[in-house]
């Protein structure tokens, strides 16, 4: 028998972790955090009772909250090569932005950091009487679901899962080992994304427009993920134009140039960043918003970062674009951008004239291709539906039992289950 145990991620975007418990270990998938006012993080448990720590991949709602089990023991903690790296960039900055409200500092990171176990895709760690491996989840460069075995019992973990090639990373697939449970995210379990295809020519027909009556066009994307994914679209549709990239994305580029084979086309990402100007200091940024075409830079959300410094010098010419290509969480300033076609520049709240609009880039599958990964999963397992809002978390649990006729269910914090 193994015991699974909730603590975050039920029913909500944010702060995943699962403690997995078997007859001799205790292993702890994820522990993230959820960004608001004030960060929020899983149900506690004390880094004595646990033997390690894996995490699918480094967005902070699966990675945000490790630091804390390195306040005073050492535990190892796996995860791809990539995914760490990516960590403590993410934490570090995490830690500038949230200190004053974060139950740890600089110093836990660089003690977690030490106890840092890097794994390839399909190499089996044996601990105690669990063996697990990761697996590609699609979602990110170096993003994994994680395969365990104890006790007789096999558990999957998809973490955040996208089963569709992006220009980015290959999709992931359905392992062919069947699995007694499956816990499984939930994010677009009710809603489709746009064709990739259509979506894109839209995005760059947008993109040409602006260009066309002499505007700038910002990009604000996630520095992980999103803005290689937004170069790798410009650069595959030959637009002829200067692209600028700011912000933390420009580590993140260095980090996924050092480790060429977590990505899809490692020669063309090559061409794609040498072809692409840097942002370096503000007299770089100033000279972007006078000769670029395209401006990528974080945040997504325009919550911070050198997106907002662009887009307050942005806004208010109607000749410019604002592109947003991410989800936009209730309350960002994106999502206010969206919703009311304002932006607060300065102390004051301004009418954007800028020509705003979304574009549904994701990295998670929608929810034709959840329900295909579920269709295609092996024999009859239970299956725990996490990571989504209320109602595409128990969306999807319907679905699977009225569809396929297994047994399933959307926990909920602190729920446990015996598999």
């Amino acid at each position: 028998m193994v015991k699974l145990r909730f603590m975050g991620g039920t029913h909500e975007v944010g702060r995943n972790a699962i403690l997995v418990e078997s007859e001799q270990a205790r292993l702890l998938l994820d522990y993230g955090v959820k960004i608001g006012d004030e960060p929020e993080f899983p149900a506690h448990v004390r880094a004595t009772d646990i033997d390690c720590i894996v995490v699918a991949h480094a967005h902070l709602d699966h990675s945000g909250g490790v630091p804390l089990f390195y306040l005073s023991e050492r535990k190892p903690f796996f995860a791809t090569t990539v995914t760490i790296e990516l960590m403590e960039l993410l934490i570090k900055d995490f830690i500038k932005l949230s200190g004053y409200f974060l139950p740890f500092e600089y110093i836990e990171l660089e003690n977690m950091m030490r106890q840092r176990k890097d794994l390839s895709y399909g190499t089996e760690v044996k601990l105690k009487d669990i063996n697990f491996r990761l697996v590609n989840a699609g979602h990110i460069p170096g993003s994994a679901m994680v395969e365990l075995s104890a006790n007789g019992r096999r558990i999957l973990y998809t973490g955040d899962l996208n089963t569709l090639d992006t220009r980015l990373v290959h999709g992931a697939r359905v392992p062919k080992r069947r699995f007694d449970a499956v816990i499984i995210e939930s994010t677009y379990a009710t809603t489709d994304h746009p064709d990739r295809r259509e979506l894109e020519e839209a995005f760059i027909n947008e993109i040409k427009d602006v260009i066309y009556n002499d505007g700038r066009v910002l990009v604000p994307a996630f520095a992980v993920g999103r803005s290689q994914e937004m170069l790798s679209v410009i650069h595959a549709h030959k637009l002829r134009t200067n692209v600028v990239i700011d912000g933390m994305a420009r580590k993140v580029n260095e980090i996924l140039l050092d480790h060429p084979d977590c990505l899809r086309t490692p020669r063309t990402f090559m061409k794609i960043i040498s072809g692409t100007r840097e942002v370096r200091g503000w007299r770089d940024r100033r000279e972007a918003l006078k000769r670029a075409g395209v401006i990528v830079a974080p945040s997504g959300m325009l919550q911070g970062g050198t997106a907002v410094f662009y887009m307050e010098r942005l806004a208010l010419d109607e000749r410019n674009g604002v592109f947003l290509v991410s989800f936009q969480v209730p309350g960002t300033g994106g999502a206010k951008l969206l919703e009311t076609g304002r932006f607060t520049i300065g102390e004051r709240e301004e009418v954007v004239k800028a020509r705003v609009r979304h574009f549904d880039f994701s990295s998670h599958a929608g929810k034709t291709q959840l329900e295909a990964f579920i269709r295609g999963l092996r024999g009859k397992p239970d299956i725990y539906v996490i990571h989504g809002e209320p109602e595409s978390c128990d969306a999807l649990t319907q679905w699977i039992r009225d569809e396929l006729g297994l047994n399933a269910v959307a926990p909920n914090d602190g729920d446990e289950f015996n598999v």
